[in-house]
Order: C-alpha cells, then sequence, then structure tokens
C-alpha cells in the first residue's frame, strides 16, 4: 500500500528528515524563572511576563531532571488532575517542546486505540488476544497469520504489544474511529488551556497495513507533550476533559470541564490496564530501585511508554531516539498527571520512563513533609 497525505509526509519526516517550517514555530513559554515569590514567564507573543500556577520545587526538579538527562531536545509538563492546573512545564532545546509536535506519538497511540476498541465494546482488559510476531514494525505476513502466541487484552497494553494492537484495529476499526478518538483525547488538535499551543497532528491511512501500522504507533503523526498530559489526565478524570491553566490568576483555580473524551467505564477499563505497564510492563525496571524495592512503595501508578527512532524533522543527519513516558498516580485516586519527551541521539543517558517516575517521587515526596 502507498502511503498518502499527512501519512506520507510522516514518512518523509522520519525517513528523510524533512517537514515544514510551520510545524516547528512553536508559541510556548519564554524565560521561565523560578523565584522566591512564585515563577513568570513570558508567554505566547505578547511579550509580558506572567505569574504561572507552576510549584515552584517541582518546576526545579523538573528542569533539573532534563539538565541530567542530557537530550537535546525534551520536555516535561505536570497537572493537578482534579483541577487542571499546571504543576510543571520545562523544555530543553531551542524552543518550548511543551507546546511542539516534534515526536511521533510512538506507542502512546496505543491509548487512541485502546479507547477506541473498548468503546466500541469489541475487548475488555480479559480479551483473549492471539497474535504472531510485531516486536519491530508490522508487515503483511504477521497480520494474516492465524496467532502463535495469546495473551490478555489488559497485558498487551502492558507490554506495548504491536501486533495485538495492529491485528485488533484492522479487525474491528476503521481510520475515523482512531482520528476521533484521537481528537477526544488531545493526540490531535489543540487540548484546551489558557496559552497560546499548536496542535497535535495525526493522520490514519484508511485501510489494510497502513492502517494497522498506524494503530500500534508506527508514524501515526507528531504528539506535544502537552497532549500526552491531556490524553492522561482524561483517563485518570473517568473520561471527562479537564481544560488545563497554566496562568496564574491570583485565585484557586476551577474545574471547568469541556465534555467527554471517553466513557467512564471504558476509562476505568484503561485506568486498571495502564498499572499493568509499571508493575510487570514495559517500565516495571524503571520503577524498581537497585535493593529491589519498588519505587513509591505500594502506590499504583498508571502509565504508557513509547519509543522510536527517526530523524530530527527538518534536519537531515540528526537521527533520533524519541523517547516517551505518560503517566498519572496514585491510579485509584488520582492526583497528579505527567508526560516526559526526550529526544535523545543514538547515544543516550536515560529514557523518558526513569525521569518520569523521579519527578513522581519528587512530587510525593514534598507532600509527605
Amino acid at each position: 500500500m502507498r502511503p498518502h497525505g499527512l501519512y506520507a509526509l510522516v514518512l518523509a519526516v522520519f525517513f528523510l528528515g524533512a517537514t515544514p517550517a510551520r510545524a516547528l514555530a512553536a508559541p510556548g513559554v519564554r524565560a521561565l524563572k523560578v523565584r522566591s515569590d512564585g515563577a513568570f514567564a513570558v508567554v505566547g507573543t505578547s511579550g509580558r511576563q506572567v505569574r504561572l500556577t507552576v510549584d515552584p520545587a517541582l518546576q526545579r526538579a523538573a528542569e533539573r531532571l532534563l539538565d541530567r538527562a542530557g537530550a537535546p531536545e525534551a520536555a516535561i509538563v505536570a497537572s493537578d488532575v482534579r483541577t487542571g492546573r499546571i504543576l510543571a512545564w520545562a523544555s530543553r532545546g531551542d524552543r518550548d517542546y511543551v507546546v511542539t509536535p516534534l515526536a511521533p506519538s510512538a506507542s502512546l497511540f496505543k491509548l487512541v486505540t485502546a479507547s477506541a476498541l473498548l468503546e466500541a465494546k469489541k475487548v475488555s482488559p480479559s480479551s483473549t488476544v492471539c497474535y504472531t510476531g510485531g516486536e519491530h514494525a508490522i508487515t503483511q505476513r504477521e497480520l494474516d497469520a492465524r496467532g502463535a502466541s495469546c495473551t490478555s487484552f489488559g497485558e498487551a497494553i502492558g507490554y506495548s504489544i504491536n501486533a495485538v494492537f495492529a491485528r485488533l484495529a484492522s479487525k474491528h476499526l476503521d481510520a475515523s474511529d482512531l482520528q476521533r478518538k484521537a481528537l477526544d483525547l488531545g493526540f490531535a488538535g489543540k487540548v484546551p488551556i489558557d496559552v497560546p499551543a499548536l496542535a497535535s497532528e495525526v493522520e490514519i491511512p484508511e485501510s489494510g497495513l497502513g492502517l494497522a501500522r498506524a494503530a500500534a504507533g508506527f508514524w501515526s503523526g507528531r504528539l506535544t507533550p502537552l497532549g500526552a498530559l491531556f490524553a492522561m489526565q482524561t483517563i485518570a478524570n473517568d473520561g471527562e476533559r479537564v481544560r488545563l491553566s497554566l496562568i496564574d490568576r491570583g485565585e484557586a483555580p476551577e474545574r471547568v470541564v469541556e465534555g467527554r473524551g471517553l466513557g467512564a467505564r471504558e476509562a476505568k477499563m484503561m485506568r486498571e490496564m495502564l498499572q499493568i505497564t509499571t508493575r510487570r510492563g514495559t517500565c516495571a525496571k524503571a520503577f524498581r530501585k537497585p535493593d529491589g524495592s519498588r519505587a513509591l512503595g505500594t502506590m499504583p501508578v498508571a502509565a504508557k511508554t513509547g519509543t522510536l527512532v527517526g530523524s530530527i524533522p527538518g534536519r537531515k543527519g540528526q537521527p533520533r531516539m524519541f523517547s516517551w513516558f505518560a503517566s498519572f498516580a496514585p491510579a485509584n485516586r488520582p492526583e497528579i498527571a505527567v508526560s516526559v519527551m526526550l529526544s535523545n541521539g543514538l547515544k543516550w543517558r536515560t529514557k523518558a520512563n526513569l525521569v518520569g517516575r523521579e519527578l513522581l517521587e519528587n512530587y510525593f515526596a514534598e507532600r509527605r513533609r
């Protein structure tokens, strides 16, 4: 199948390193400074410095973690789940990467596919799915195979098994299902927030192998860390789309709900399945300390990871290993949502899941003081 439209453009980005300049012209936050009386920054194109909602201690921790990670382009953003208040907004690189759709969504896109499948009542967390291969890019042969291995759908999201999502999407979903759910969760378009932000971009091939690969997270589009945060916050809020706020207006932020991104039943199932990621799935190792004890103790943490290798848009010859971590905790009574994106070189110091875990540790350590 030949790629077309934006899907072809996205393929060109990762294999040729070409993209329109407009995609990188993020407004965002500039000159962010944490002072004794709060955090301040220039927002958007106004040139005026304003007070931000960020928590000074968590903001400093986020900035330290990005500096230590050493990725050329990176971002961390965190929010209070209940109100949508931004708690940390940190970026590393030549622009504000919190609001820049630089990185492919990679396996984070499985959040979209899983949500669409659950709402269509095609699966439940305990559904058994058989699959073949899919450790890397999906082939037509793997898609057509009967299935040599079997697992539950919940385990498939926790271990991010590409072939399961490719097979289920190919059988039960079409491009419009994925596009609609991507928009609901913040993987497409702009998320509701009180500062200028660029839109995440998604384009799904209409059918066949292209749709199956996109559903598994292979070149589904480009995602802002703010969009990833909004998706996790929506799941944590029982599917309600809670507006985000970054500008401190001198009063306690109110919870403003702008419709639903996911049904309450489906959000509950997603919360349960996403705990597998940190217990025994793709970032279980990152949630274990050197002595074998579990980071954050017995606290349940919901999370999704994503990794994909490609080229920096518009910069030929600069391959990157894009690494994602999106999470909320505690999973049973969510307080904080976190999104981390690292655009590492092919030689790298750390991945986003460890950075995200350490930010969560910082947050809850401060809460206990």
